[in-house]
């Protein structure tokens, strides 16, 4: 029963996060509405000013969590790179071949389709949003308050996953398009795959580090035409 207790209380306690993190982005939007206008010439430093002040707020959060890892980091580094570069690729493999599949029958994932429109309009901000804002801000959502609640390592491992993968999909769901939760899969391998490196290293900056390496290799086959 108290194994139940401390689950469900990480899982409030990581559903009140996401909460406040939605209410974020709503009230910087709100306070930033008329520079948000695509028209507006004020659009793009808009936007970064936003995401820097998300940044700032998760850093405060989590700024043990971060701060304590980062000598760890300096030192074993490398080595939990390179312990990690498995869990990546297996990953990759598996959100390649199922995004595959399912376009083949549906459309490329909505999410997909606004960054990608949003990155070809508004370069600078869509980059520091993909590089920098999206690698710290969601591993830290998605991976290190479950940890300490769900001591089961495949259970922990599965819905830090899977939250990721929801993450992607809320505002495809929000529009009431359904057939977006096949895509659960193609955003939960990868998602799977940076749980695993957190867990295995027990450092979030192990699973932010590949974050940063995959959305960047995202980016060269865009820009590159491979993608």
């Amino acid at each position: 029963m108290e194994k139940i207790i401390n689950f469900l209380n990480g899982l409030g306690k990581e559903f009140f996060l996401i909460i406040i993190y939605y209410l974020l982005i709503l009230l910087l939007s709100l306070v930033f509405h008329d520079s948000l206008n695509l028209n507006s010439p004020n659009y793009e430093i808009s936007n970064i000013l936003i995401n820097l002040l998300l940044i700032i707020i998760f850093l405060i959060i989590f700024r043990k969590k971060i701060i304590a890892k980062l000598d760890d980091y300096k030192n074993n580094g490398k080595s939990y790179l390179k312990k990690s570069f498995i869990y990546y690729i297996v990953g990759l493999i598996v959100m390649v071949v199922s995004l595959n599949i399912i376009t083949f029958f549906y459309q490329m994932p909505l999410n997909e389709t606004a960054n990608r429109e949003t990155l070809m309009a508004f370069p600078l901000s869509s980059l520091f949003n993909i590089l920098i804002t999206a690698p710290l801000v969601e591993e830290l959502l998605t991976r290190v308050i479950l940890k300490d609640y769900i001591k089961n390592k495949y259970l922990y491992i599965f819905i830090s996953g899977l939250l990721f993968a929801f993450l992607h999909i809320l505002t495809s769901l929000s529009n009431g398009i359904t057939y977006e939760l096949l895509f659960l899969i193609s955003y939960g391998a990868i998602g799977i795959a940076f749980s695993l490196m957190y867990y295995k290293t027990d450092n979030i900056w192990t699973s932010i580090t590949y974050h940063f390496i995959h959305n960047l290799i995202c980016l060269i086959l865009i820009f590159g035409g491979l993608a």
